[in-house]
């Protein structure tokens, strides 16, 4: 009878110990970081990348030397699932993306945003925070390019693109939450990286390197791509930006007589950029004033100069650059410098009459750029 009890009451405890039913086997999971998406003749494309799983704490380990392998994979389709589904058939373990960082879409592709988009959120391992950009390189080119000192590709541009913004802030990182918002937003241009690769600038010992780097943007503005930028054009988006950390600029007079050699030059760091605009006049064509004070200091001086003439300088190049900027924008009807979200945000009235007849395009002569810089320390260099 006792033995009768003892049974019943260990096959009762017995349901309640947790199993392992659920157990994920690590060595049967093909964990995407990247994933890649274009649109050709009618079908999707994907390219997906794969690393092994010690690569992410190599990304902590900066003295690592030995190299990391990634594995590249493609699959078409009519849609991007079914373009996953192709792939997995030729996969030897589960296809995970449960871990994917970085969304890359081609640029033939861009007429697809909003599907992919969409396509790519209502799966259920769909993060928020992964980055997203354009390419107009090959996938296969793009994600199997090197790295410094064998580190892992973690560390590359594309999956850490914060320290390339922190020493030359021009093209900020963009999360899909803030790219699903900005193409959301009434008045305001959402922008794209596009990243690229570069074959001329590094090697390892005699071979060259293939290497990661931002070639432009791709601006958006009601869920539609406009013309791409290149890094050249855009210059002066960067004054603009609030989440600005720093940018190198030199000036330079000329020391010889008759617009001779120019030998005096300064290099100034600059490490704060404030704009602020303000509407002169309204009406169908109207003027907006933006005002930037930035700060810096001299980091290098070859030759004799002021304190004012460096500051002068350095004024006149940052509004030289935001007019170009300005002007190349309009000339691609692009409002690269959001005066239309200052318009919606602060002039509603007129916003909504700009807008009555379709999509406000700024002109030249409807900006007005004033650049006030203030050189806070000058190191050990004596200015007269």
């Amino acid at each position: 009878m006792r033995a009768g009890l003892l049974l019943a009451v260990l096959a009762a405890l017995s349901l309640l110990t947790a199993g392992c039913w659920d157990e994920v086997d690590l060595t049967d999971q093909g964990y995407v970081t990247a994933l890649g998406i274009d649109y050709a003749d009618g079908q999707y494309r994907m390219t997906v990348q794969l690393m092994q799983m010690s690569s992410v704490a190599k990304s902590q380990d900066p003295m690592s030397t030995n190299g990391t392998t990634v594995w590249v994979g493609n699959g078409k389709g009519k849609t991007m699932l079914t373009a996953l589904g192709d792939l997995q058939k030729s996969s030897q373990f589960e296809v995970n993306l449960d871990h994917m960082k970085v969304l890359v879409v081609q640029e033939r592709a861009l007429s697809r945003m909003e599907d992919i988009l969409d396509a790519n959120n209502r799966q259920r391992a769909s993060r928020y925070t992964s980055l997203v950009f354009v390419t107009r390189e090959p996938f296969e080119k793009l994600f199997n390019t090197d790295t410094f000192f064998g580190r892992s590709p973690l560390l590359s541009i594309m999956y850490n693109p914060k320290i390339q913004f922190n020493q030359n802030s021009l093209i900020r990182p963009v999360t899909m939450q803030e790219l699903v918002k900005a193409m959301e937003e009434p008045g305001f241009t959402a922008v794209l990286p596009v990243i690229g690769t570069n074959a001329s600038d590094w090697q390892e010992s005699e071979k060259k390197l293939l290497v990661q780097q931002y070639e432009g943007i791709v601006p958006f503005y009601l869920k539609k791509a406009k013309p791409f930028m290149d890094v050249d054009e855009i210059g002066g988006m960067r004054w603009i930006d609030p989440t600005f950390q720093q940018h190198y600029i030199y000036t330079g007079l000329n020391s010889g007589k008759d617009g001779g050699r120019q030998e005096n030059i300064a290099t100034v760091n600059i490490t704060s950029s404030k704009p602020a605009y303000r509407l002169v006049q309204a009406g169908q064509n109207p003027e907006i004033k933006l005002d930037i004070r930035a700060k810096g200091h001299l980091i290098e001086l070859t030759g004799p100069m002021t304190e004012r003439e460096i500051s002068r300088q350095v004024e006149q190049k940052i509004k030289a650059e935001i007019e170009r900027t300005f002007a190349i924008g309009c000339s691609k009807h692009v409002d690269i410098l959001q005066l239309e979200e200052f318009l919606y945000r602060n002039h509603n009235k007129l916003w909504k009459q700009l807008t009555k007849a379709g999509e406000w395009i700024p002109i030249p002569g409807e900006l007005k750029v004033d650049v006030h810089f203030d050189l806070v320390h000058t190191g050990k260099f004596d200015l007269t």
